[in-house]
């Protein structure tokens, strides 16, 4: 199974391809951080706010950071239930972290990864 073909489906290729190939190379590094990170969600405009690609990492990266958070207070309360509640934590802490690395890998490869359902609804940067 090819990574590359797996996050294709999520790729917006009408954003990406407004993208300039050395504003990618220049600062990829600052888009992948926050993805594992999601607090630094701000870091690409910090390091280039006119850039297509930072911004619309950041917008990304802000959307997860949400989603993260509601994430966090969904496990809390599932995680009141024995046995049931630890399981479905562990799974969806896997699910968090394979997620969080897609997006990372995407960002590294210049891609415009959107997240399904949310990618859209937050454009503030």
């Amino acid at each position: 199974m090819n990574i590359d073909k797996i996050l294709d489906n999520f790729n917006d290729e009408k954003t990406a391809c407004m993208f300039n190939g050395n504003d990618v190379q220049q600062n990829k590094v600052s888009a992948v951080i926050p993805y594992f990170i999601p607090i630094l969600f701000f870091l690409p405009l910090i390091m280039d706010k006119n850039s297509d690609f930072c911004k619309f990492h950041a917008n990304q990266q802000f959307t997860w950071f949400i989603v993260t958070v509601v994430i966090e207070i969904i496990q809390k309360i599932i995680g009141i239930i024995p046995v049931i509640g630890w399981i479905a934590n562990a799974l969806i802490s896997i699910a968090v972290i394979l997620i969080s690395l897609g997006l990372m890998y995407g960002a590294y490869k210049g891609k415009a990864l959107r997240l399904p359902f949310v990618g859209e609804m937050i454009k503030i940067f």
